[in-house]
């Protein structure tokens, strides 16, 4: 960031004292111009015209200088008055221009009378920077005699354009068939304008070809400034320059745009800045402002130049640093990622390759169908080379078996690649895996990929089902020997003759326990299979459900105090009715509610949340573990997984899973939550509808 800042900063402060010395070189360069490759401008050239017309009406009263043809159409006599004042208005300012100006003398004879204006006593024509001598005869054919320099043909068409327009004006675009101008006759004209001239900035030194005695000057000016913002260019890396405006813009043009602009702007501008340095050395500019009354017109001439000259350099600069933008990135590469024809080349490449890389499992008329027409295209373009087209189609020919050749390799290596796949599938790898596009072949190697998964899948929960069953056995053993175990030694015990009445009736009410016991296991695997197979019997009902709650909670409030745990209930002032079966929803929350006494840290509360929530009635239970819950949730509802892995906790780890498929039979969902010690159970019913 400081880099780039140094780097803007110091180049406009270059540019700025650049500007500076030429525009301060200005007045200098002024008064030292010479005039030896003489030329007269336009404007005098046209002024001298008018002076020549006006001057002959003045001593000529019998001179008519407009000449009207109504052959074409009537003109009124206010229509000629207008034309007449309008012109001779104009050919009289041109005159006072040339009458107030110290440079220009003339001299002028019709018959005996003489006109004479700032021409010297002794006319000495070495020293004079213009002179002509001007003849009109009795036909008012002009000729010329001793002139010097360059020969001025007055009055011509191209002079009298203006005339013409202005006329126009009055005439509403009819000037040309209907005024035409009266050359004068017998009249004969002397021009002068001395080497020695005023700078008065008059209409003389204003209208001489300055420019081009500045010329040299401002182009040399102009070069050394070039190669001075060339060196400071090149003395920055091109990294920092690329990302200082204006130049990180500039950088950033596509290559043919930059071609365009940069050769029109420098054009423009190295044109203009010469142009409008020449008209502000020999006045006209200052004129110009002057004439419209401009604030500071000095001031302001300068401040158009300074403006002109910086951004002509600024210009100058981007170029340069385009230029070694380029040549960093090397030209073939530029070419390639930052033209607008590298672009479109890629572009062709591009989709020439897709259309190669079609599938073999899609329609391929399409494909075909744009194969063909690109060929017969490039053919028609190759017939149209006459009689060049034979090499061009030879070319072309070679370039297809360059590019078929290309594309069937890709083909043959996308063919391989996917047999490798399909033998290593056979061969029983799955490990493998196939990153790469398979080009044509992509269809199949997307099937070879699916079987792939598919298998691993498939496999995967293979192994998984045969682990829960070894573990379903295990559990299933383990606790349907707990209860025989306990049967077969109370009945042996049972056998004593000597036993005691009352140690017989312990004997018979553990004997029930374990009988109990072994029944409710059997009842829960029942049941479970039955949910799980889907073949049960419901009778959904519509239930108040924050009642149903509330009584079930009072039914197993016992196994909940002899913990010391306490039920908090929180839940909707209203209603909340759902659609289930009651004797399979009872269970669901017996349940839930053995869970919570079994596992639950003593002497802590139990949170039950129950509300209302789009189609569902949620409720959430929430405790706090006495162990460390380190268990995945979601297997923590299979079938005999148990949170108490010790089994210190009678039960058959059934319970859980029962809730999970009772809620999912009626239509409900049950998913288990643990964040830290406490255990989320959150079951969603049905509302009723």
């Amino acid at each position: 960031m400081k880099h780039r800042y140094s780097f803007i900063t110091s180049f406009f402060i270059l540019i700025t004292v650049c500007t500076m010395v030429i525009l301060g070189l200005f007045k200098n360069v002024q008064e030292n111009a010479t005039y030896d490759e003489f030329a007269l401008g336009d404007q005098t050239v046209e002024a001298i015209s008018y002076l020549m017309l006006e001057k002959a009406a003045e001593l000529d009263p019998n001179y008519e200088m407009i000449q009207f043809d109504e052959s074409n159409g009537a003109i009124s006599d206010e229509q000629k008055a207008s034309v007449n004042s309008s012109l001779r208005s104009m050919f009289s300012q041109y005159t006072t221009l040339l009458d107030n100006d110290e440079n220009f003398g003339y001299e002028i004879h019709y018959n005996d009378q003489t006109i004479s204006h700032n021409m010297p006593e002794k006319l000495d024509k070495s020293q004079a920077l213009y002179y002509n001598e001007i003849y009109f005869d009795n036909e008012s054919v002009q000729a010329s005699q001793n002139s010097s320099y360059y020969y001025y043909d007055f009055l011509n068409e191209d002079d009298l354009y203006y005339v013409y327009e202005q006329a126009n004006v009055v005439l509403n675009g009819n000037a040309y068939n209907q005024v035409y101008i009266n050359l004068p006759k017998n009249i004969s004209f002397t021009f002068y304008i001395p080497k020695d001239l005023e700078s008065n900035r008059k209409i003389i030194v204003n209208s001489l070809n300055i420019p081009d005695a500045f010329a040299q000057f401002l182009i040399f000016a102009l070069i050394i400034v070039a190669l001075i913002i060339l060196v400071f260019v090149l003395i920055f890396p091109i990294e920092i320059e690329t990302k200082a405006q204006p130049f990180c813009s500039a950088a950033r043009m596509k290559l043919e745009i930059a071609l365009i602009f940069y050769t029109s702007a420098l054009t423009l501008l190295l044109a203009g800045s010469i142009y409008l340095s020449g008209k502000t050395m020999n006045g006209t500019i200052l004129r110009w402002l002057e004439q419209y009354k401009i604030f500071q017109p000095q001031l302001i001439c300068y401040l158009l130049n300074f403006i002109v000259y910086i951004i002509t350099f600024t210009t100058i600069a981007c170029v340069y640093v385009y230029i070694k933008n380029m040549i960093k990135k090397k030209p073939l590469h530029f070419l390639k990622t930052n033209s607008l024809t590298g672009m479109l080349i890629s572009y062709i490449k591009l989709f020439l390759d897709k259309t190669a890389s079609f599938d073999l499992a899609n329609d391929l008329n399409k494909k075909l169908l744009i194969f063909v027409g690109i060929n017969t295209l490039a053919c028609i373009i190759l017939c149209l080379f006459t009689p060049f087209g034979i090499l061009l189609a030879i070319g072309y020919g070679i370039l297809c078996f360059f590019y078929l050749k290309k594309q069937l390799n890709k083909v043959q290596e996308d063919y391989l690649s996917t047999l490798e796949h399909a033998m290593s599938l056979a061969k029983g790898d799955f490990e493998i895996t196939q990153n790469q596009d398979a080009g044509i072949f992509n269809s199949l190697e997307y099937e070879l990929s699916s079987i792939q998964v598919g298998f691993e899948t498939s496999l995967k929960e293979k192994i998984k089902s045969q682990n829960l069953k070894t573990e379903l056995i295990t559990n299933v053993s383990h606790d349907l020997k707990t209860p025989l175990t306990g049967i077969n030694n109370y009945l042996e015990l049972l056998n004593d003759p000597d036993l005691d009445s009352k140690t017989r009736n312990e004997y018979l009410t553990t004997l029930t326990n374990y009988t109990d016991r072994l029944n409710n296991l059997i009842q829960d695997l029942f049941e479970i299979s039955k949910a799980n197979s889907g073949n049960i019997d419901l009778e959904p009902q519509k239930i108040n459900l924050i009642e149903f709650m509330e009584q079930v909670h009072a039914e197993n409030m016992s196994l909940l105090e002899e913990k010391n745990l306490i039920l908090v209930f929180e839940h909707d002032d209203e209603d909340i009715y759902c659609t289930f079966d009651p004797d399979k929803t009872v269970r669901i929350f017996e349940n839930l509610i053995s869970n919570i006494s079994k596992y639950t840290l003593e002497n802590t509360r139990v949170f039950v949340k129950c509300k209302k929530e789009k189609n569902f009635a949620t409720i959430t239970y929430k405790n706090i573990s006495k162990t460390f819950l380190n268990f995945d949730p979601e297997q923590i509802t299979e079938r005999f997984v148990r949170g108490d892995a010790s089994r210190h906790e009678s039960g058959s780890g059934l319970g859980l899973a029962i809730i999970k498929s009772f809620v999912e039979i009626q239509d409900g969902q049950f998913k288990i939550e643990i964040d830290g010690d406490v255990f989320k159970a959150i079951l969603k019913l049905p509302l009723f509808k």
